[in-house]
């Protein structure tokens, strides 16, 4: 979208494969949280400038992106600038609720952690499956008897660096 340009409600969900009715919600808590009023001409309906559809095409990604999240948290996310700002975790302007500033609170967190839950649950797989690999191969069989008198401290060295090259090699 260039800039100095204007664009209708049906241009902006046609680009954002929206329904007309959900970038009307969009606008909506847009104006609401951001305390800026998208121009609304009687005949043409709203005019988005491009800094409007920018915020708006970053909320619907971040909506898309995070299970979950609604439109009012990723809102305020586009509009710091960040997906994880602690505005974003402020309680919502338009209300005084508690309960809803804790599930405003409660949105951004889960989408902020939910990425790094899975990535625990891929390094513990991982962990597991080296401690498995390690635990089946086989321990170092040396004869003792052939060490003859060489101190027990040699044969120990030996062993532990036989069975480190052994897992070097696999």
């Amino acid at each position: 979208m260039s800039d100095g340009a204007v664009y209708s409600t049906q241009q902006v969900a046609d680009r954002l494969g929206l329904g007309s009715a959900m970038v009307r919600k969009y606008a909506i808590a847009y104006e609401r949280l951001s305390g800026n009023e998208i121009p609304n001409k009687k005949r043409d309906g709203r005019q988005f400038s491009p800094e409007h559809y920018r915020v708006i095409a970053q909320a619907k990604a971040l909506v898309d992106g995070n299970q979950g999240l609604s439109v009012d948290v990723a809102l305020k996310m586009a509009l710091a600038g960040s997906q994880m700002t602690a505005d974003a975790l402020a309680p919502v302007r338009a209300s005084n609720s508690e309960a809803l500033a804790v599930g405003a609170i409660t949105e951004a967190i889960s989408a902020a952690v939910a990425p790094l839950l899975v990535e625990v649950q891929g390094l513990r797989a991982e962990v597991e499956a080296l401690r498995r690999e390690r635990s089946l191969s086989a321990p170092v069989e040396v004869d003792k008897s052939a060490a003859g008198d060489r101190p027990a401290l040699v044969v120990r060295l030996a062993i532990s660096l036989d069975t480190w090259l052994k897992g070097l090699r696999k």
